[in-house]
């Protein structure tokens, strides 16, 4: 799947949460959506940078295009992330914030398989 194909099922799953107010899904959604335009973000050389008026077209470049091996390391770092802070909260008892990043890691692995 391409990455504008899923920022489109984002997209669209966002909205239905959104509409069936489950926060905590809209709040991950907004986050993969983010990841994935991060994902697609065009280095910026700091040597080479270049003053200009606003507005001039010059400087824009286009963004990158991601693979699938690309999206499916995006959404794989974002699951360990939550894994890896899951295990953080059990080490300090907060067992409630640890079940609901577990939960999160699920629901981004729903997109890894699609």
């Amino acid at each position: 799947m391409s990455a504008v194909a899923l920022k489109e099922r984002l997209r669209a799953d966002l909205k239905s949460a959104i509409q069936a107010k489950v926060v905590s899904e809209v709040r991950l959604l907004r986050t993969l959506i983010a990841a994935l335009d991060n994902a697609e973000a065009v280095p910026v050389a700091n040597d080479k940078y270049v003053s200009r008026k606003f507005g001039d077209p010059g400087g824009e470049v286009p963004r990158l295009s991601l693979d699938g091996e690309a999206i499916a390391h995006v959404l794989a770092a974002e699951i360990e992330a939550r894994l890896v802070a899951a295990m953080d909260y059990d080490r300090h008892g907060e067992a409630a914030e640890a079940t609901r990043l577990r939960a999160e890691a699920g629901l981004i692995e729903r997109y890894i398989a699609a």
